[in-house]
Formats: structure tokens, sequence, C-alpha cells
């Protein structure tokens, strides 16, 4: 059994629209999902192909990718496996400061983006 990529959509459009985007780990999205879901699924090794799923149902609309709000507790950025997931996330940067614009300028598209209040 994997996650709801719909319970997903809704977390992650949560923190997306509670302010401002904010990133929070692979633990908060494990938490929260939890709150909604009853379901609890671990912070590692869970996560990482329905939140693919979910950039590839939002690149066709033109969203930017949902998932760069979650990171890797140590590192605060998202994982390796977040570079080139879906046609919304390019390919990592091989240099630091490329990688955290790259990502920081998904982030504040996220922020400005207009979320449906269901996953499109």
């Amino acid at each position: 059994m994997k996650p709801d990529i719909r319970h997903v959509y809704a977390v992650l459009r949560h923190w997306a629209t509670a302010g401002k985007a904010r990133p929070q780990t692979y633990t908060e999205l494990s938490h929260d999902y939890y709150a909604l879901t009853g379901d609890w699924y671990e912070p590692h090794g869970n996560w990482d192909a329905p939140l693919g799923e979910l950039n590839n149902l939002l690149a066709p609309i033109g969203a930017p990718a949902l998932s760069a709000l979650v990171v890797l507790q140590v590192t605060k950025e998202p994982g390796d496996g977040f570079w080139g997931c879906a046609p919304n996330v390019p390919h990592r940067p091989k240099k630091e400061i490329d990688r955290l614009t790259e990502w920081s300028l998904i982030v504040t598209a996220i922020g400005k983006y207009k979320w449906p209040t269901t996953l499109p």
C-alpha cells in the first residue's frame, strides 16, 4: 500500500497556501499525512514515488513542482530524487549555488501559484 496521491496533494497544497510556502521535512509530511488520513507512512522510503507522480500530474497544467516543499532533515533541501523527476523539475544543477537558486525559484513559484482545491 502506498500513500494516496490525492491526500499527498492536500497536505502539500496546505503547506503552499497556509501563509507563505515553507519547505518541511519528510517526517513532517508523514505526520501531516497521518493527521489527515489516519494512515502512517515512515518518512524514509515511502514518499519519492508519490511525490514524483504528483509532479508529473501537475506539469501538464503548468503548475510548479509542489514536492519542492519536501526536504531532507539534514540538508534542508530536496533529495537527489527530486531533480529531474518530472517535466516541471530540472535536472540537478552541479554547482550548489545554481541548485539552491533553482530550488528557491520553484518554491517562490509554489507560493504564488493558485492551487486548485482538489488535484487536477
